[in-house]
């Protein structure tokens, strides 16, 4: 298993947040999510990304990524 964390600033996701009509989260509970997260831990696979990226570059790192790990282990 491999995991893509999408990283942002508190600020970033509030803003982006205030801009989603009808979001199913109300931004008044973003405070405790980021309280909750834990980052990647070092002994797990995966790759943290910045959201302020544009989503296909996001894509484009997150693709490169995992085949470029799966190269690694099956070498």
């Amino acid at each position: 298993m491999q995991f893509v964390h999408l990283a942002g600033d508190f600020e970033t996701i509030s803003a982006r947040m205030r801009f989603r009509a009808g979001h199913f989260m109300p931004e008044s509970l973003l405070i405790s999510q980021f309280d909750a997260l834990e980052p990647l831990a070092d002994d797990e696979r995966g790759v943290t990304l910045n959201v302020v990226s544009k989503p296909s570059t996001l894509v484009g790192e997150a693709v490169d990524y995992i085949h470029t790990s799966q190269r690694s282990v099956t070498a």
